[in-house]
């Protein structure tokens, strides 16, 4: 196992509304957006600031980070950390790592209907989901739909690329947490999680442990 990936699950609360520590042009780009995504951006990069600083050593303002709403957020590639963000609902998921991730979070309440998997999944995926809650219930059907979800949007951010393809070409193995892709065969590490009414799906190029923190409090120092 590597380094660990740090995942920082908080709320958007007031206390995350820091205009001033944002770059100009992710400042500009906020008035592009409405009012409230505007709202949820600015505090969900604020938070990426504080997670990146408290890695870095630094004061969140001064993090060498740039987070453009509807762009991947980068550090300068010299500090060989890696970034992904994600926000839902009023909290975010923030994640930084020695290697390439995507992260992906979702109320767990969300529901993920079964033509929405008939539509957008492979079908092979489709039709293991569909016989699968025929014989578990649609409780479990609906957890495991919002799993492949959660899968499949992280790793959209792992590999930069639109949503719908990888719904088709990608299947998510819970048994190995791992995607895999349908003619290539190549596999994709994943891990799924929850905590509280959050759902989180972690994609890595490599296996790592997942240093997992939560709440709108400065974390503690890390070793």
């Amino acid at each position: 196992m590597g380094a660990p990936l740090i995942l920082w699950l908080s709320p958007l609360d007031e206390r995350l509304h820091c205009l001033e520590w944002l770059h100009p042009s992710e400042r500009a780009a906020l008035e592009h957006l409405s009012p409230q995504r505007a709202l949820e951006a600015l505090r969900s990069r604020v938070l990426l600031r504080r997670l990146a600083a408290r890695i870095l050593g630094c004061e969140p303002w001064t993090a060498p980070l740039r987070a453009d709403p509807g762009q991947p957020p980068r550090l300068q590639p010299a500090l060989g950390w890696h970034l992904s963000l994600s926000h839902s609902r009023g909290a975010a998921l923030a994640a930084m790592a020695r290697q390439p991730l995507g992260v992906d979070l979702e109320a767990s309440n969300r529901p993920i209907a079964p033509a929405l998997a008939r539509r957008f999944f492979s079908p092979r995926e489709a039709g293991i989901l569909a016989a699968l809650e025929r014989e578990r219930g649609p409780r479990w059907g609906q957890r495991q739909r919002l799993h492949c979800w959660l899968a499949k949007e992280s790793l959209c951010k792992l590999l930069d690329q639109p949503l719908l393809p990888v719904l088709k070409s990608w299947r998510y193995d819970p048994h190995g947490q791992a995607l895999i892709h349908g003619r290539r065969g190549q596999m994709i590490p994943c891990r799924i999680g929850s905590d509280g009414p959050w759902s989180w799906g972690c994609c890595a190029m490599a296996p790592a442990p997942i240093s997992f923190w939560t709440g709108a409090a400065p974390m503690p120092g890390l070793k």
